[in-house]
């Protein structure tokens, strides 16, 4: 069965169309130019998959697991991704907007000439991590966590954190905060630049 048929097969048993039961699984492949808007890809698993100009807008990704695959040059606009699974990712010149990221991990992780705007990041974990080239804007981070992670040429603007780590970075000059705010226990601290580090005991 191709693709296209088996999204559309999934898409209505995840939404309750059909009671004929369906999976989506699919390992080692590489997918170029497809669509995915029309689809859900709840629960889902996309396993090393090499992703090239995929459009992801408006997806329902909570519960999949995309580990270990590679999206470049990729959509991503409008998703949610609750309980999903991420590890051993790459985005390379991907922009990522309006993402509702909770409890999803991102673990050894490679951000490449990547956007992350307007997101709601919950819980989610992107440890051992790397970014290069990395802009995020506009995005509130509520406990999350970059332990360990490598940055390269990466910029936080207009950002909000609240109980985010970043421990043992090493490369804290390669991190720029640009008017952001973060919360702490006797309020929030707002217009901040690269101040926001004490906070992070950067």
């Amino acid at each position: 069965m191709d693709l296209i048929t088996n999204l559309q097969k999934y898409t209505e048993y995840s939404l309750g169309k059909t009671k004929e039961k369906c999976s989506l699984i699919y390992q080692d492949v590489t997918i170029n130019n497809i669509d995915f808007s029309p689809y859900d890809l709840n629960n889902s698993s996309f396993l090393e998959i090499t992703f090239n100009n995929c459009d992801f807008s408006k997806v329902y990704l909570s519960g999949a697991s995309l580990c270990g695959s590679i999206f470049n040059q990729c959509i991503f606009l409008y998703n949610t991704f609750k309980k999903g699974n991420a590890d051993y990712t790459e985005f390379i010149s991907t922009e990522i907007k309006n993402l509702d990221s909770f409890r999803t991990s991102y673990n050894e992780t490679s951000f490449q000439d990547v956007k992350i705007i307007e997101s709601q990041l919950e819980r989610s974990y992107f440890d051992d991590s790397k970014f290069t080239n990395v802009t995020f804007i506009n995005t509130n981070f509520i406990e999350c966590s970059f332990n360990n992670s490598k940055f390269d040429n990466v910029i936080f603007i207009g950002c909000h954190f609240e109980q985010t780590n970043f421990q043992n970075i090493m490369e804290v000059n390669n991190i720029n905060f640009n008017n952001v705010s973060i919360k702490i226990e006797d309020g929030i601290k707002t217009n901040l630049n690269n101040e926001i580090r004490q906070y992070f005991s950067l």
